[in-house]
């Protein structure tokens, strides 16, 4: 009886609100939290809601279990992701499954965006690429075709705010490739009018149940006769597959963080004024030589140089970043952000995001060193642009640590940490909180 007594409850140290929110006690969708639906999503719950290590005696087996399950799931979107890696794993008070940065996943297998989409719950893409660089996509991707595009653009009167405007690019960037029998007009308009409309879920087509007559009922058809060899009726539709369900929808937020005449601009604003001129008078007789003027304030500056410019020239695109992380992480849905290459631009916003949490300079710089190994050069389509002929390829493919540190300084310089920059754009301490908590709170997911 004293060993019956003393064996640990389930639940025992929660209390009862806490513990219904359980996955493994929840019965149904009225009970606090929506069912699991497998075990992925029920390892991501007892995560989210489970009471800290110290406030209850926990089995230490269930504990290594948990712990288990989440080393899966963050090796899976290591898998599923090219250059991609939950911030949990840079800043552990980030509870997994809220945040994840990557190169771009528009390559994703199926079965990799269903693991996106249906377990790890992503609702919202933040994709920080250029124009040029969406068109390089596969219009027949799954997991771009599960999204409805939001263009966030500046205004000519308001250059420091951004409107949400139907993309001319998600036709082309996010839909199927269009069917032999859809070209005609009528189809092509409604497919386009389907994917630009901002966070609109995809709508099931009827073309092929349309496309089907139906027999009359006072002259039914014969049935036909199997030949030899030939599969019965019964045989043929035993063995076709039901056609699996559509996936979760998604909203990709399209906010560029990298622009050519934002890049130039602020390039001019950051060489002597004497070099920028003469470099513009040089162009009209030979453009060989303009470049020979400019690219060595482009190759010298390397890749600190780049990110102060994409700090001071997208400033409204940061503050949007920031606010549409905020409201998934409250909304208890995944965010999944990303760039070409998944280190510059991403590394920025990873940097900012990672502040707002608490992470400190050095866990900072390590999650940025990881894309070292992944060596790519991807400035919006700058580098294959005739004006940069000549750029250090290998200068700009990589992601040394110093980098990041020089860019910390300075931020910290300038505004004196990432989150006085953050304060600048517009994101004030008062929604840099929330952001952190609901971060960094587990329950509630």
């Amino acid at each position: 009886m004293r060993l019956l007594c003393t064996a640990p409850r389930h639940g025992a140290g929660r209390s009862r609100p806490q513990h219904q929110r359980c996955a493994c006690c929840v019965q149904g969708p009225g009970a606090g939290v929506p069912p699991a639906t497998s075990p992925i999503a029920s390892s991501m719950a007892h995560l989210s809601s489970a009471a800290p290590p110290s406030s209850a005696p926990i089995a230490t087996g269930a504990a290594e279990g948990h712990a288990n399950a989440a080393a899966a799931v963050l090796a899976r979107v290591r898998k599923a992701l090219p250059n991609g890696r939950d911030l949990s794993e840079a800043f552990p008070a980030i509870s997994p499954g809220r945040v994840v940065r990557c190169a771009n996943p528009a390559a994703a297998s199926p079965e990799d965006a269903s693991f996106l989409l249906r377990e790890l719950r992503v609702r919202d893409l933040i994709d920080l690429r250029a124009g040029e660089e969406i068109l390089e996509d596969d219009p027949g991707s799954a997991l771009m075709a599960a999204t409805s595009m939001r263009l966030y653009a500046r205004g000519w009167l308001a250059p420091g705010q951004l409107f949400v405007r139907p993309d001319p690019l998600a036709s082309a960037a996010t839909s199927p490739r269009p069917a032999a029998a859809s070209s005609s007009p009528s189809s092509s308009s409604t497919s386009t009018a389907s994917t630009s409309a901002p966070a609109a879920p995809p709508t099931p087509t009827s073309t092929h149940a349309s496309s089907t007559s139906t027999p009359s009922p006072s002259a039914p058809a014969p049935a036909p006769v199997p030949g030899p060899g030939s599969p019965s009726p019964s045989t043929s539709s035993s063995s076709s597959a039901p056609p699996p369900p559509p996936l979760p929808a998604a909203t990709r937020h399209h906010i560029s963080l990298l622009d050519r005449g934002r890049y130039y601009l602020a390039l001019a604003a950051r060489i002597p004024a004497s070099t920028t001129a003469a470099a513009l008078l040089t162009n009209f007789v030979s453009k060989p030589a303009a470049r020979r003027l400019l690219l060595p304030y482009v190759n010298g500056g390397g890749l600190p140089l780049l990110y102060e410019m994409l700090l001071e020239s997208s400033r409204p695109e940061m503050r949007q970043v920031m606010e549409v992380l905020l409201a998934a992480a409250e909304a208890r849905h995944c965010t999944l952000f990303f760039c070409r290459a998944g280190k510059d631009r991403t590394g920025l916003v990873a940097a900012a995001v990672l502040t707002v949490a608490g992470a400190s300079e050095e866990q900072i710089i390590a999650d940025y060193a990881r894309s070292d190994a992944f060596h790519r050069v991807a400035l919006a389509g700058l580098e294959g642009k005739e004006e940069l002929a000549g750029l250090d390829m290998e200068r700009f493919e990589r992601a040394p640590p110093e980098v990041m540190a020089a860019t910390l300084a300075y931020v910290r310089r300038r505004y004196g940490s990432m989150a006085g920059y953050l304060e600048s754009v517009g994101f004030g301490r008062d929604r840099q909180e929330r952001l952190r908590a609901a971060l960094t709170t587990r329950a509630g997911w």
